[in-house]
């Protein structure tokens, strides 16, 4: 198969992949979101998603060669067709090395390839067409390479379908030729309706914003303005915010807050509901103008890089804490500490927020260490809210724990494949084009934790953290506890770039687990609602306390 969307590529990077959190407050979101717009409908269009295989589908490029403005002509005179091609065998005569496993490479920047020239659209469309770099029509171009040639998911919906409606909407808002327009925000909610047509949660579109979010993750980017290190929710039946996170780098963290704390107040104000939630008809509940006040008071508090004084509650005890904004980078690192239950036996809790970004695995086999030295009982792991992220750190980090089964295998839709496992110290991976193995991260100081484990779920946790689950699962080695998970812990996905700074996640391969197919989703082996109302009314955590009673049998 030949991949001319190789030369599109900017920065890749070989996620297990990136479950969209909903934003903290006082925090920007993670990452930014669009809203969705309409689309006309086209006949033919898949609307349901399965997870059997997808059905090849023939872009001819059909229609009238000049569309009209409103939309009705086809695409063919201005988006190339671009054929979707299902591999039995790779060739490993290609300059990637194995095709799309050959972008996990040596020459990794974040392990993705780093391709220092992006041809632009205009090479690879045929000579009767007019492809402008950087333009609309470069934009949709770009896209229809990535989907049709990597995309490998389990959606059923007709690409190419997909593709003539997307071409149409667009052609609403631009009627002239696509060439001659650049790229704006105001392409943004149609690109991100245009790839959430897909119906695959791995597949998603990121703006500027969120693309710059998502490097500065990977490059752990000092973000630009002060905060206070914490995620919350707002309580419909309890005054104030409650904190549903904290990172352990962050001030608020230094000073004493933690998961199930209330803040009351902030400098004296009151933080008091004055917006009723809006209850959806799809049983979901819109509290997003509530947040957005809340979010305010925090943000300008932070803003003052001042000594900030919270009035916190947790259960019936009230405290008064003080924490002083500060930078912080993008990348969230896990952290650890013993706590102990009723009985007074103790524990080491182990927050992985993110397995995005580098030195994850590393910092977990640096916690692990530290719990072996302290006499608990177990370890629990609490992989809550983690959206996922690189293959190799949540590899890295299943080591810790069941070193022989840490690792999956990727395959491609041109039949490449990614195999990634642990010896000694080292994530290394291997491709089915070229079988010698390569380390793809080496742990200075690797550590394990030999004896009872509990991991924390919930519905957001995804990717990377339900294959983190899937791993120690199969190793025999933990108890899962929580809610069922997100449910794209079966494929995996590559972030390229699009032009003028925008990206595309594509889910490009599915995954095996020690030569086993995993669920999409998790299913606990203990279920617990993540009920933050009760957390926030009694400030216990149901689910930590009952992986407490599991590691005490």
């Amino acid at each position: 198969m030949k991949l001319p969307i190789t030369a599109l590529l900017g920065l890749t990077l070989l996620l297990a992949g990136c479950g969209q959190q909903s934003s903290s407050t006082g925090e920007p979101p993670v990452p930014p979101t669009l809203p969705l717009i309409p689309l006309p409908s086209t006949p033919g269009t898949a609307t349901g998603t399965g997870s059997g295989t997808p059905v090849p589908s023939r872009d001819t490029g059909t229609g009238t060669t000049t569309p009209t403005p409103g939309g009705t002509g086809g695409s063919a005179a201005e988006i190339p067709a671009v054929p979707r091609v299902f591999a039995n065998a790779p060739d490993c005569s290609q300059p990637l090395s194995g095709g799309l496993a050959g972008l996990v490479g040596p020459d990794q920047l974040d392990h993705g390839n780093l391709v220092s020239k992006r041809l632009s659209a205009q090479a690879l469309a045929p000579q009767n067409v007019s492809v402008t770099a950087n333009s609309i029509a470069d934009l949709l171009y770009s896209s229809k390479q990535l989907l049709n040639g990597v995309y490998y998911g389990y959606s059923t919906v007709d690409l190419q379908a997909l593709h003539e409606t997307a071409y149409q909407s667009f052609k609403r808002v631009f009627p002239n030729a696509l060439n001659s327009y650049p790229v704006t925000t105001t392409a943004d909610p149609l690109m991100y309706n245009y790839i959430a047509g897909v119906q695959d949660e791995h597949t998603y579109y990121l703006n500027e914003a969120a693309m710059a979010y998502f490097n500065g993750t990977n490059n752990n980017t000092t973000q630009p303005t002060p905060r206070f290190g914490f995620s919350t929710y707002s309580p419909i039946n309890t005054p104030g915010v409650l904190v549903t996170d904290v990172r352990g780098d962050g001030p608020a963290f230094a000073a004493g807050l933690r998961r199930g704390d209330v803040i009351l107040s902030v400098n004296g104000q009151v933080l008091q509901r004055t917006v009723k939630p809006v209850s959806n008809s799809d049983g979901t509940v819109d509290d997003s103008q509530q947040n957005s006040l809340y979010s305010a008071i925090f943000t300008a508090a932070a803003a003052t890089r001042s000594p900030v004084v919270f009035t916190v509650q947790h259960g019936s005890a009230t405290r008064t804490v003080t924490v002083t904004p500060a930078l912080l980078g993008a990348t969230e690192l896990p952290w650890g500490e013993v706590e102990r239950d009723a009985s007074g036996k103790s524990f080491y809790y182990l927050r992985i927020p993110s397995f995005e970004g580098t030195g994850i695995a590393e910092r977990v086999h640096q916690l692990v260490a530290q719990a072996n030295g302290q006499g608990v009982s177990g370890v629990v792991v609490d992989l809550r809210d983690n959206g996922g992220g690189r293959v190799d750190q949540y590899v890295g980090a299943v080591a810790a724990f069941a070193p022989s089964q840490a690792g999956e295998s990727i395959r491609y839709i041109d039949a490449s494949q990614a195999n990634f496992s642990y010896s000694g110290g080292i994530v290394r991976y291997n491709t089915n084009c070229k079988p010698a193995f390569q380390a793809a991260l080496t742990l200075p100081a690797p550590s394990q934790w030999k004896g009872k484990v509990a991991v924390l779920l919930d519905s957001n946790s995804a990717s990377a953290s339900e294959m983190f689950s899937q791993n120690v699962r199969q190793a025999g080695s933990a108890t899962l506890i929580g809610e069922t998970t997100a449910g794209v812990g079966n494929t995996s996905t590559y972030i390229f770039d699009l032009p003028v700074n925008r990206g595309l996640s594509v889910t490009a391969g599915r995954v095996l687990i020690n030569g086993v197919a995993p669920t999409a989703k998790v299913t606990p082996d203990i279920n617990v609602a993540n009920d933050e109302e009760a957390l926030a009314a009694t400030g216990t955590d149901t689910a930590l306390n009952q992986a407490f009673t599991v590691l005490s049998r």
